[in-house]
C-alpha cells in the first residue's frame, strides 16, 4: 500500500448520478434489517448474519451513502483478482466511476489467483484480493496468517429455485433410473465435473441444496473431475461426464434441451465469493480498510441496486470495466449483489471439504473468528461489530 499527496480534484457524486442518468433520489431501504444504528442513509443497512432465508432483503444504504470521508492523503491499494467478470463490478466500478477517488484511494489490479495471492497477503506485499471462499482461505487461517474474508460478493436472484434455469449443478435424465422423475439420491454414484474439481463451492451448494430434500445425501464418495467451463455442456453431452456445474452464460446452451434438467442452484441469499484482507488492511492501515469497502459499499448501493441491467449508463460501464458486450451481459438475469457475509458458510464449506478430503491438514473446520472480519462493512456503514 502505497500513500501520496491528496490530489486537489474531486468526483462529485451529484454530477456523476447526472451522468449516468440515476438522479438524485434516494433506494426504498430494505425491510426488516438490523435496527443497529449506523451513518445516514443507511439504516437498513445492516442485517442479521444468521438469517439464511431466500426471501431476506440484502443490507441497503441509499443512493450515494455511506458517504465518503476521505483518508489523510492518495493511497494506493494493490488488489488481486483473476477476473473482471459482473460478479466483481461493484470493485471494478467503484475504480472507473469515481467512488474510490472520493476516498482518496487509487486502486492497482493485479492478475492472480487468490490462492496465488494469499501468502502476499500475509505478507503485505498485496493489500486485498477477490476470490471464493476456498481452501486458501482456510489453511490461512489455520496457520494463523493475517488473511480474513472482509467483504461478500453476490448470489444470483433466484437461487434456491430449480424451475428457474440459472447457474447451477445441471445433469443428463438417462443418467437417472427414472429420466423424466430423476431421483437425486442417485446423482451420489454419478460422475459429475466442475472447473476446479471437488475443491469448488459449487460443490458447496449442490450438496447443500440437494440435502434439502434429500437429508442424507452424500458426495463422499462421488467422482468430481475437473473440466473446463467452456467443454462442460460437450463433456455432458458425449457422456463423460453426468452432471456439470454450469456458470453463467454457459447453462443457456442446455435451459431449453429435454434431455437435461437443473439438479440443484446456489444457496439462497448467500454469497461464496469475497474480499479478503491481508496484514496491511487488516494489523497496520485498518482505516483504509474501512474506506475501501465504504467506496464498494456506496457502489452497489448507488449502482446496482435491483435490476441494475434495465439502466443502460450502468449496463454501458459494466460492459467496458468486463469487456463485454452489453447484449453478453443481459442474457442473463442481474445478480444480487451482496457485500454482507453469511453466518457460518465458511464452516459449512469446510465441513464438506474435509468430508471429501479437500482439506487435509486439519480435521476440525478452523474457526470462523480465524477467517472472517465483518468489522470493514459494519464500520464502513456506522454500525459497531458484534464480538
Amino acid at each position: 500500500m502505497k500513500t501520496t499527496q491528496r490530489s486537489a480534484s474531486a468526483v462529485v457524486l451529484v454530477l456523476l448520478l447526472s451522468t449516468l442518468g440515476l438522479g438524485a433520489a434516494g433506494l426504498a431501504p430494505a425491510s426488516g434489517a438490523t435496527s443497529t444504528k449506523t451513518v445516514s442513509g443507511c439504516e437498513k443497512g445492516v442485517t442479521d448474519p444468521a438469517n439464511l432465508s431466500a426471501s431476506r432483503d440484502v443490507a441497503r444504504c441509499t443512493t450515494g451513502n455511506p458517504a465518503p470521508k476521505p483518508l489523510a492523503t492518495m493511497t494506493t491499494v494493490k488488489m488481486a483478482s483473476a477476473f473482471k467478470l459482473e460478479f466483481n463490478a461493484p470493485v471494478l466500478l467503484a475504480d472507473s466511476l469515481g467512488e474510490f477517488a472520493k476516498e482518496n484511494i487509487k486502486l492497482e489490479l493485479v492478475n492472480l489467483s487468490f490462492a496465488d495471492a494469499a501468502p502476499q497477503l500475509a505478507s503485505g506485499q498485496l493489500d486485498a484480493a477477490i476470490g471464493g471462499i476456498e481452501v486458501a482461505l482456510f489453511n490461512a487461517g489455520n496457520n494463523n496468517l493475517p488473511v480474513k474474508a472482509v467483504m461478500g460478493n453476490y448470489y444470483p436472484p433466484d437461487a434456491g429455485d430449480a424451475t428457474i434455469p440459472q447457474t447451477g449443478l445441471w445433469c443428463r435424465r438417462d443418467a437417472f433410473s427414472t429420466p423424466q422423475k430423476p431421483k437425486l439420491k442417485e446423482a451420489e454414484k454419478l460422475k459429475w465435473a466442475s472447473s476446479v474439481g471437488k475443491g469448488s463451492v459449487a460443490v458447496y451448494y449442490s450438496v447443500e441444496q440437494i440435502r434439502k430434500t434429500v437429508p442424507k445425501f452424500s458426495v463422499k464418495n462421488t467422482e468430481i473431475a475437473q473440466v473446463p467451463s467452456a467443454d462442460m455442456v460437450t463433456a455432458m453431452k458425449n457422456k463423460a461426464v453426468d452432471c456439470g456445474v454450469l456458470l453463467d452464460p454457459i447453462w443457456l446452451q442446455v435451459a431449453n434441451d429435454p434431455a437435461f434438467f437443473l439438479a440443484a442452484t446456489q444457496t439462497p441469499g448467500e454469497p461464496l465469493g469475497m474480499v479478503a484482507f491481508g496484514k496491511t488492511l487488516l494489523q497496520d492501515h485498518p482505516e483504509v480498510g474501512v474506506a475501501f469497502n465504504r467506496a464498494v459499499i456506496r457502489t452497489i448501493n448507488t449502482y446496482f441496486n435491483g435490476d441494475y441491467h434495465q439502466n443502460p449508463a450502468v449496463l454501458a460501464e459494466i460492459a467496458k470495466v468486463t469487456n463485454q458486450p452489453t447484449a453478453n451481459l443481459t442474457r442473463t438475469p442481474s445478480l444480487v449483489m451482496d457485500w454482507e457475509l453469511r453466518k457460518d458458510t465458511a464452516t459449512r464449506i469446510q465441513e464438506l471439504f474435509i468430508e471429501l478430503g479437500v482439506i487435509t491438514e486439519f480435521k476440525k473446520p478452523v474457526p470462523e473468528s480465524k477467517i472472517v472480519d465483518r468489522d470493514f462493512y459494519l464500520k464502513a456503514v456506522g454500525a459497531s461489530a458484534k464480538k
